[in-house]
């Protein structure tokens, strides 16, 4: 199953419409919060609109998985058509348990080992990174509105046990495998 994963959207219409135009063929999106709101302490972005972002991702066809993130809430949540209120969501693909959460309260340096999963996927900190372990793959896919540490913007696909984290030019800049 290929999955396509985005995080940290923040109300970004544009880039979200870029990364939905994907070249790569996907069955599944995980949506790894902070979908909507900008947040309180980041810049209105200049495609800011969250009602955009909820009609965008309502229209997507394919399951999805989501979870809540930090800047998200209640009044997000009645805009959506799929649940996103939840802290952590666990799934299985390919015969390999992934666990998601956004990362502001389970995080991945203290929480990916005690959930035994084979993919720990987190946010949160717009920073992309994947750490290969021995029976473990920890990552963040990064921001595709407000990329921090230097990082470009990117979104991640799984296929076949491999990670690929794409820039919006539908470039890898970082891959690695669960």
């Amino acid at each position: 199953m290929k999955v396509l994963i985005i995080s940290d959207i923040h109300g970004s219409s544009d880039q979200l419409e870029v990364v939905l135009n994907t070249p790569f063929d996907y069955d599944h999106v995980i949506l790894v919060g902070d979908l909507m709101y900008h947040g309180p302490r980041n810049p209105i972005l200049g495609d800011y609109n969250p009602q955009g972002v909820a009609d965008q991702l309502n229209a997507i066809t394919k399951p999805i998985t989501a979870v809540r993130g930090n800047c998200d809430s209640e009044v997000d949540q009645m805009l959506l058509d799929f649940k996103m209120m939840q802290d952590y969501s666990q799934l299985v693909i390919d015969n390999n348990t992934i666990f998601v959460t956004h990362g502001h309260i389970l995080e991945p340096e203290k929480d990916a080992e005690g959930t035994l999963a084979n993919l720990f996927i987190s946010g949160h900190t717009h920073i992309t990174f994947i750490d290969e372990y021995e029976t473990q793959t920890v990552m963040n896919p990064g921001s595709i509105s407000m990329p921090k540490g230097g990082h470009p913007a990117t979104y991640a696909i799984l296929d076949d046990h491999n990670i690929k984290v794409l820039t919006l030019n539908h470039q890898v800049y970082l891959q690695g495998n669960y």
